[in-house]
């Protein structure tokens, strides 16, 4: 009867072992010491041999000859083995026993002595399959096993294994075969079975195999029987439906000679061939890699017959690395984008003519056409104003024109005329001065941006043109929309308006301040009112010494509390801390809120108090209730605290917590900010209408 390749020649002794030399060297070793080990295991890909070599290490521990690397493979034992009918080799498919019952009924046997040899080897194959129970039924049986018993396991996922299943084990990952060990070893055997087979085929199989000598093996029986007998390169192009390569290189000679008809010749071959697109493009890419390789590393062997080489060697020399990183990377988005085109076959076309149509500036060469001249335009310069409530009087606006004028000689400075290089379509600055006949695009006004303070009161019609608070926008009109800023602290734009002398408008303007800039983060519906103009002042301009931040925060937090309170964001918000000296309260939740500890690590640090010093004796005081949990996660947050300070010598103290905590602290901040947004909800004038009018009431407030 006829035995299958993969079967018929499966190594029988690790002299016969194609490929993963760092296993065999190793077990044979151990062998030859008799260090033996209870549990291996065997990782890696589909067909790179780990049940054959499990079946190679059983056979060695029970060969009638004594331990040994070298199995006699005449006595009785060593043929059972190669039979498959040892009696103590128990070869057990996980796939099939995944139930706790079955690994128990397993272990039940594992006490008994071997029947016929030295040692009984339960060999496990695809062990990742076993549920979690029969892990956990394994694990005491796999630590210490009586001496009579090896355990081999198998798997292609070792991911899926437990790691206190790995940990007992002796693990040997198991590499891919390379092509050429593959090739090689397809040689061997088809010169044992006389079968004629061109090398450029064999190459091509073994390629196809993905380090998988299993799949080589299988796939030369179906060459076989697909070319009756003899394995020839066309054979085995058409079984696997495989590119032929010379029509990549052709096709990558025609891009790089801006050959059209030639390019056009190739896609129609493609469409009647109606080949796998996307294997075409994955032969493109490989090709333009293996011809960037050739240009660094000439030295480079290739696999394939002469004539290919001989093409490969021309055409790396041919083109350019320049354009070789160019088709590479437009070739690789084409790939990436295959999915996204309504037909795959047109993804590719167009990769192709993308190809065609782009290669790299040369040095000596420059743009025939160049692009047109950018007309100068008047600058546009798009103005910002804060508002806190509508103005009660509006002039005529008055065009800075001075300003204009300035930014527009330098523009044309700057660019007198377009060079070759502005087909980049780089952004230009587009200014422009509003007036009554601009075009009806309109400014909108962000609230929350920091450059949309300054002052409109100063000297007359110019203005400062780069000043940081002006922010340039593409347009603008004689509409202005502005968003409406609901005023903090109660604090409105007639107080402003009130303030005569310097003083006082430092004071407005810091507070004006920090009400945008406590506005970032605040949620604030916009309500749009439109200005048809702004007024501008007529009046001598008064030089102020402008105050520091410190001194503005100062201010408002003075203005603030004498008002209201804050807004419930600022609430929540923990104070900055300077994590150096003694620990406290504040510090310690500063700290740990801010960290990278888990939610869990986190949620249990709010519950204690840390006293000590930073960077030294740290005294973590829990209640006793939290020992279990904290028992669990006292590494990690020990472990962060060395990251931060080295020095950190950590300690804890289960005791009853007398001081704040900061889980009370956050409590709290949570209740002020509650009755803060409470209280903000019921003075808006929105909601104080609907309560009245429909003798409602504010349920179910929530903060996120």
């Amino acid at each position: 009867m006829y035995q299958v390749l993969a079967r018929k020649y499966r190594p029988r002794n690790f002299i016969e072992l194609v490929g993963q030399n760092h296993v065999s060297r190793a077990l044979t070793s151990a062998l030859e010491r008799g260090r033996l080990h209870h549990a291996y295991l065997f990782t890696g890909t589909r067909g790179v041999g780990k049940t054959t070599i499990a079946r190679i290490l059983a056979k060695c521990l029970n060969c009638e000859t004594g331990v040994t690397s070298t199995p006699c493979e005449v006595c009785a034992t060593c043929k059972a083995v190669n039979e498959g009918r040892f009696i103590d080799l128990i070869e057990i498919d996980a796939a099939s026993r995944t139930k706790v019952e079955d690994t128990r009924e397993l272990l039940d046997n594992v006490p008994y002595a071997p029947t016929q040899g030295r040692f009984k080897v339960y060999l496990i194959d695809e062990v990742h399959m076993l549920s979690t129970h029969s892990f956990n039924a394994l694990l005491k049986t796999l630590e210490e096993p009586p001496e009579h018993v090896k355990f081999l396991f198998a798997t292609t996922d070792p991911q899926k294994l437990p790691i206190t299943v790995i940990s007992r084990c002796l693990q040997f990952t198991l590499r891919p075969l390379a092509v050429d060990e593959i090739t090689e070893h397809l040689t061997h055997i088809l010169h044992k079975e006389e079968i004629q087979a061109e090398q450029d085929a064999i190459w091509q199989i073994a390629e196809s195999a993905q380090g998988s000598l299993r799949d080589a093996l299988s796939l030369t029986d179906q060459a076989i029987a697909y070319g009756q007998g003899a394995i020839q390169h066309q054979d085995v192009k058409e079984m696997l439906g495989l590119i032929d390569r010379t029509i990549i290189y052709d096709l990558v000679s025609a891009i790089h000679q801006n050959q059209k008809q030639r390019v056009s010749e190739l896609l129609m071959q493609f469409r009647q061939q109606a080949l796998d697109v996307s294997l075409v493009l994955d032969q493109l890419i490989s090709t333009l890699h293996e011809l960037a390789l050739l240009q660094y590393l000439p030295d480079l062997s290739l696999k394939y017959s002469a004539e290919i080489n001989k093409k490969i060697m021309q055409l790396s020399q041919l083109i350019s690395a320049q354009d070789l990183q160019l088709y590479y990377q437009v070739a690789c988005k084409g790939r990436a984008d295959l999915q996204l085109a309504v037909t795959q076959e047109q993804g590719f076309e167009m990769c192709v003519l993308r190809l065609l149509a782009f290669r790299p500036l040369q040095p000596n060469e420059v743009l025939v056409s160049a692009p047109q001249q950018v007309q100068q335009q008047a600058p546009q310069v798009a103005v910002q104003v804060p508002v806190q409530n509508a103005p009660q009087q509006v002039d005529e606006y008055q065009e800075p024109a001075a300003p204009v004028a300035e930014i527009q000689s330098q523009l044309t400075s700057q660019n007198p005329e377009p060079s070759s290089d502005d087909f980049l379509d780089e952004p230009m600055l587009d200014v422009t001065a509003p007036n009554s006949t601009a075009s009806s695009d309109q400014i909108i006004f962000d609230p929350a941006s920091e450059d949309a303070l300054f002052d409109l009161d100063e000297s007359n019609d110019d203005f400062q043109a780069g000043s940081d608070n002006v922010k340039q926008q593409e347009a603008s009109s004689d509409n202005f929309l502005f968003d409406e800023i609901t005023p903090l602290n109660d604090f409105n734009a007639e107080t402003a308006k009130s303030q005569d002398n310097p003083q006082d408008k430092i004071a407005v303007a810091a507070q004006e301040e920090d009400l945008f800039l406590s506005q970032e983060q605040m949620p604030i519906a916009p309500v749009q009112a439109e200005v048809t103009a702004v007024k501008v002042i007529d009046e001598p301009v008064v030089e102020l010494e402008q105050p520091s931040l410190e001194e503005k925060r100062v201010a408002v937090e003075s203005m603030s509390a004498q008002t209201s309170g804050l807004m419930p964001q600022d609430i929540l918000r923990l104070t900055p801390q300077q994590l150096e000296g003694d620990w406290t309260v504040d510090k310690w939740e500063y700290w740990f809120r801010n960290s990278t500890l888990t939610p869990a690590v986190q949620e249990l640090a709010q519950q204690g108090v840390m006293t000590g010093q930073i960077d030294g004796e740290s005294l973590f005081h829990i209640p006793p209730q939290y020992e279990q949990l904290l028992n669990q996660l006292q590494h990690t947050l020990e472990q962060a605290l060395k990251n931060e300070w080295p020095n950190t010598h950590f300690q804890v103290k289960y005791a009853e917590v007398e001081a704040t905590t900061p889980y009370s602290m956050q409590n709290q901040r949570k209740e002020k900010a509650y009755a803060r947004a409470s209280e903000l909800l019921h003075a808006e004038a929105a909601v104080k209408d609907v309560l009245q009018n429909f003798d409602g009431e504010i349920q179910n407030i929530q903060l996120k």
